[in-house]
């Protein structure tokens, strides 16, 4: 594990509001003040309701902050602890062909690692609001990391940190069918410290949809991973690095196409600073034809974030979920105003 805090998870949704160190572990103290008793949500900007949706809660605390430039589409919003999931939180993911249960990994980055799977509330917007009872373990998955990402026939892929391995777990599995060393192709366990984030580029990418992207922590280096379908299984035979990527990079998403304040495709990425929580940050890239981060472009989308890690948008609204890892209380951030994002395969 590294020496990085205890994981939170965002979610950011679009219109309706609720209606109620990373260093060799990523292990530290757990400082960040809890947020006010009681509160189910809490919001950032102003990201405007749909009609016939419960307006926005009350502020978000000064632990979240939205930039400027991307206040006035997005607001974000706090659910609180995933009941019956154990801190660290890894990535999370609504459970495909049932929009009603969220998967959530749980002891992140060590050996007893798993995936738990938790009801949710949604309102009339779809949007969700809370937790459904208390989760429960439905596979075995050793140092589970930042995301979560179905492949085709609902193939569950994750990353394995700091064991360098790309997992791949079928749907119903209690454990991984495959692991692959991703130091056997190539990666440097000196560098690296092994893959964080990971996730399929988007059909509004079209030179290079469904192709596999992966990025390290802490070192950044930026990876394309060819990986071909082969009897309900990736063969994953090759990695190149076209660019490396600054600030600790974790978990990151595409944002989905045409969402406000997103003139081109774009790419959101947590950033985890090992030596200076003050430096934690979540920022955006433009994508190039290949799907790759453009470094040149980078802007700060939360200007201030509690150990960022995962990211996720959900499928029916585009709502963000997002998380943080090695807070010491990990907890759901929910943060609305992007579009839904189109399927892949």
């Amino acid at each position: 594990m590294r020496a990085r805090l205890v994981p939170v998870l965002v979610v950011v949704f679009a219109g309706c509001g609720p209606t109620t160190g990373r260093a060799p572990n990523r292990n530290g103290a757990a400082d960040m003040a809890s947020p006010p008793a009681g509160d189910l949500a809490v919001s950032v900007g102003d990201g405007g309701s749909q009609q016939g949706c419960p307006p926005p809660p009350m502020p978000a605390g000064s632990e979240v902050q939205i930039a400027p430039a991307f206040a006035p589409y997005y607001t974000a919003y706090l659910l609180g602890a995933v009941p019956g999931v154990p801190d660290p939180l890894g990535g999370t993911v609504v459970k495909a062909g049932d929009p009603s249960t969220l998967l959530v990994a749980g002891g992140s980055e060590s050996d007893t690692g798993g995936i738990y799977a938790i009801g949710v509330q949604r309102d009339a917007c779809n949007h969700i609001i809370g937790f459904v009872g208390t989760a429960t373990k439905v596979a075995d998955t050793p140092y589970v990391d930042a995301n979560l990402v179905y492949g085709p026939q609902q193939l569950l892929v994750y990353t394995g940190w700091p064991q360098f391995n790309l997992a791949q777990l079928p749907a119903g599995a209690m454990m991984p069918a495959r692991n692959t060393d991703l130091r056997t192709l190539g990666m440097s366990s000196m560098d690296d410290q092994g893959p964080g984030g990971h996730g399929f580029v988007p059909a509004s990418v079209p030179a290079a949809t469904g192709q596999l992207r992966l990025v390290t922590w802490p070192a950044g280096h930026w990876y394309h991973v060819t990986a071909t379908l082969n009897g309900g299984l990736f063969d994953v035979t090759a990695i190149a690095t076209p660019v490396t990527l600054p600030n600790n990079p974790g978990g990151f998403a595409y944002v989905p196409a045409g969402s406000p304040g997103f003139g081109k495709q774009s790419i959101i990425l947590a950033e985890w600073n090992q030596t200076d929580r003050t430096q934690d940050r979540v920022a955006v890239y433009d994508a190039d034809d290949n799907g790759d981060p453009v470094p040149s472009t980078r802007q700060e989308f939360m200007t201030k974030f509690p150990r960022p890690w995962g990211a996720y948008f959900e499928p029916l609204t585009g709502d963000y979920l997002f998380l943080t890892w090695g807070d010491g209380n990990d907890r759901v951030y929910i943060v609305q105003g992007f579009v839904p994002p189109p399927p892949i395969f």
